[in-house]
């Protein structure tokens, strides 16, 4: 935590006393030395105090903790503190920030200084004997030094102390890198090591050299700064970083160096803190695990997409189920996004097996892992850009096996390829930006752009296209989304990859690290030497976070069949609006752009009015569609369902048609505040408004004075769910208006508003969640529990009338 600037120094003292030495005794006075941590008296049965740090401290914030540092230690020497007390294992300084220890062994040679003037005011700055200490503080001990911030290190200030302070103990305990905490340093390196390397990152990325693969350099080094990984892109040497080794055109030795531009002191200081390398065992998970450390847009466009092991080893059961319990030892494997390798983890025949990524520092990786125990040949291990690369720069070995017809038979392409798209949530939402680049400028993309379609805009879908025109008869063993089998813009994709579909399953995107979102990722194995048999359909395995079996999902394209979208569009007449009752807000076709969904008052109030006009003649059409989106809940697993055109069987179903209606009058965003509300499906009398209403009109429509020939103009009969609906709404709607300060024009959504109030946060207003009044609490729940009975009569009718499969 970081303290206020404005607290006086003793309160700052008494805080820093109870949060971090709680238990310690800080309650002496040593001389004029500011603050003194001793170890409690039953800890040692010495009739002499033991102290543990005595520390300089200053209020607010301090630019420069070392002259706090330099201050305590001529207050020390004046003092001859020392000669009067048991030194302490540290001295230090803080101030409402932060704080620093040093080793009271790094100071004694100070204290000896035979011809230095200790008679000076140690608060006087610019004295001699204070510039002489200071420098001195700078030069030496800053090197020796642990800098602790109170927010960003407050973890791992405790466990300094509790594994440092302690009576008897030379030896300083440093924090020791693990699996489980190497990406949180890493992004405190980030904050404290990075800007002190002189590199242009920008410059960097765009040759594939990353921040971190400086951070693996220094996991990788020992405590003195020395290698202990010589095939890593970036070794760190002593004083400076080398990168890009290799030989010139005289076969001369030739590398890059990069410096540091505070005279290495920012890394000596946060490194202090932390014991390198990590253990032996470590290394190769960190090694592999730098996915974790890269930038989302370079995951999304590289596919550092970390395969969890859990799904490793069950794809490979697969393939052993698919291709028999030889596979191994009959087939080939390249895995050309391999990253780090992991997917290659447990397979055994190393002879029958590649791996290539784009990046030459995951090549040196995987290099590095083969030397620790990894089993994979060094010359199957090479950097190929799988989108833009020729065969031709293939191991020969490779493409013999790619050249000839039979042996291809018997290759595997195992791969968990990128997942970036030209566009993603982010764009829409306004809070990305199209990455048009992602896909146009890959050579497989002009290649094969006929063929692709839209759905070349996904890396994935490239990958796939290529290894079915140019690898043909191979097996493709592909962890990918589900857009290939079933999102509309994969049409031409499917009219062209037309390979048999083997055995697959479904796991939660979630559990693989990099991603994130709710929606399904599939192993999916092909046979690209045989053409399926009409429409794809298959039973999916589905497996949850833990690694269960759950059950099976059917899944099937639609081939020339029409979405819900292309349903609902018949029903716009742009034309009509003068007798519009509000705007309905709608985006794709399946689970995943639901949160698109909304019914507001007027297009005018979203940022992108894709969508229908609501008006008294296409409104029962608008229920039903809004209804059958959003009365199933959106699940991981169902995230890419889509919505199809219904059997015309609907539109004879008049209590379905008012089922959805009902659910729709109480799951909207009409409110009062944005226009005139004409979804109020009561009169005044039957919830006591205090004024009459600004539009009757959906109460009329209910009542058949108002509709069409289509959907007929007589009074809607209503089903004992829908009725339960609408009492549990007119109950709420009644005590709304029981209040001194209701309005007679309020929607439901301006209801729940007025009960659970509005916060702010960081510019934005948001409704809470609750509300203190009880009778409105339990009003709203009854409603809901009545709706969500409703939503569950409606999906039976959702399945028979073929709106989802």
């Amino acid at each position: 935590m970081t303290y206020s600037i404005h607290i006086r120094e003793e309160e700052l003292k008494n805080k820093i006393a109870q949060d971090y030495f709680s238990e310690y005794d800080t309650t002496q006075i040593i001389g004029n030395v500011d603050f003194a941590v001793a170890a409690p008296s039953n800890i040692t049965s010495n009739t002499e105090t033991e102290f543990l740090l005595w520390a300089e401290a200053k209020k607010g914030i301090q630019q420069d903790l070392n002259r706090a540092v330099a201050q305590l230690i001529l207050t020390i020497g004046k003092a001859k503190t020392f000669d009067h007390y048991l030194p302490p294992i540290y001295i230090g300084a803080f101030d409402a920030a932060k704080i620093i220890f040093i080793p009271y062994t790094e100071i004694l040679d100070i204290f000896r200084q035979n011809d230095f003037n200790w008679n000076v005011a140690p608060s006087d700055h610019s004295s001699k004997e204070f510039q002489t200490v200071y420098a001195l503080v700078r030069s030496s001990l800053e090197a020796n030094s642990y800098n602790f911030s109170f927010d960003r290190d407050s973890k791992d200030l405790v466990r300094f102390i509790k594994k440092n302070l302690v009576v008897g103990k030379s030896k300083i305990s440093k924090i020791r890198i693990s699996k489980t905490n190497f990406v949180h340093i890493y992004q405190k390196w980030v904050a404290e090591v990075k800007p002190t390397i002189d590199v242009n990152w920008k410059e960097a990325q765009k040759e594939g050299l990353l921040d971190a693969h400086f951070y693996l350099a220094d996991l990788l080094s020992t405590e003195t700064n020395i290698p202990i990984a010589d095939k890593l892109l970036v070794l760190l040497r002593d004083k400076y970083y080398e990168l890009f080794r290799g030989t010139d055109k005289m076969g001369l030795y030739d590398s890059k160096k990069a410096q540091f531009n505070d005279d290495q002191i920012a890394h000596t200081k946060f490194w202090n803190k932390y014991k390198r390398p990590p253990k032996k065992e470590y290394r190769n998970y960190i090694a592999e695990r730098i996915d974790l450390l890269v930038p989302q847009d370079i995951r999304e466009r590289k596919g550092s997409y970390f395969t969890p092991q859990k799904w490793v080893e069950l794809s490979q059961t697969y393939l052993e189920a698919e291709l028999g319990e030889n596979w191994q030892d009959e087939y080939y494997i390249w895995d050309c996004a391999a990253g780090t390798g992991n997917l290659l983890n447990g397979l055994t025949n190393k002879y029958h097996i590649w791996a290539s990524t784009i990046d030459r520092s995951d090549v040196d990786i995987i290099q590095e892992r083969i030397r620790n125990g990894a089993k994979l040949l060094p010359d199957h291990i090479f950097q190929f850009d799988f989108l833009n690369d020729s065969f031709d720069l293939l191991p020969d070995s490779l493409k013999d096996i790619i050249n000839d017809p039979e042996k291809r038979k018997r290759l595997i392409i195992y791969i968990n390829p990128p997942y970036a798209e030209a566009a993603n949530k982010q764009t829409v939402a306004k809070t990305g930006r199209n990455k048009k680049d992602v896909a146009v400028t890959t050579h497989i993309y002009e290649k094969y752009r006929m063929s692709l379609g839209i759905a070349g805009r996904e890396l994935f879908a490239q990958f796939m296209m290529r290894v079915y025109r140019e690898i043909p008869s191979s097996v493709l063993a592909s962890f990918s989304t589900l857009k290939n089998l079933q999102a509309p813009n994969f049409r031409d994709f499917r009219a062209s990859f037309r390979a048999k579909l083997g055995r697959i399953f479904l796991v939660p995107a979630d559990t693989f690290d990099n991603v994130s979102g709710k929606f399904p990722i599939s192993f999916q194995i092909w046979h690209l030497d045989e053409e399926p048999s009409g429409t794809i359909a298959v039973n999916a395995d589905v497996y949850n976070s833990k690694g269960e079996n759950i059950g099976i999902k059917a899944l099937c394209t639609f081939e020339g069949r029409k979405t819900i979208n292309d349903w609902i569009i018949a029903t716009r007449n742009k034309n009509d609006i003068n007798n519009s009752i509000g705007f309905m807000s709608a985006k794709g076709c399946d689970f995943q752009n639901n949160n698109y969904l909304y019914i507001v008052n007027s297009k005018k109030q979203l940022p992108h009015p894709r969508g229908t006009i609501i008006t008294p003649d296409n409104l029962t059409a608008i229920c039903v569609y809004f209804a059958v989106r959003k009365s199933i809940t959106h699940t991981w697993l169902n995230d890419r369902d889509q919505f199809m055109q219904p059997y015309p069987e609907w539109s004879l179903d008049e209590e379905f048609q008012n089922d959805c209606l009902t659910f729709t009058l109480f799951s909207n965003n009409i409110s009062m505040e944005m226009g005139t509300n004409h979804w109020i499906p009561f009169t005044e009398e039957d919830v006591n408004a205090r004024d009459c209403f600004s539009s009757h009109f959906m109460n009329d429509f209910i009542n058949g004075k108002f509709g069409s020939s289509l959907y007929g103009i007589s009074p809607k009969a209503f089903s004992c769910e829908a009725s339960d609906v609408l009492n549990a709404g007119k109950y709420l709607w009644r005590y709304y208006h029981s209040q001194a300060d209701s309005q007679p024009n309020a929607a439901l959504y301006d209801i729940k508003k007025f009960f659970q109030g509005v916060s702010s946060s960081k510019g934005k207003s948001k409704m809470n969640s609750h509300s203190d009044d009880k009778l409105y609490n339990d009003l709203i729940a009854t409603l809901k529990t009545k709706l969500s009975i409703l939503a569950n009569k409606l999906q039976a009718k959702i399945y028979q009338y073929g709106f989802l499969q």
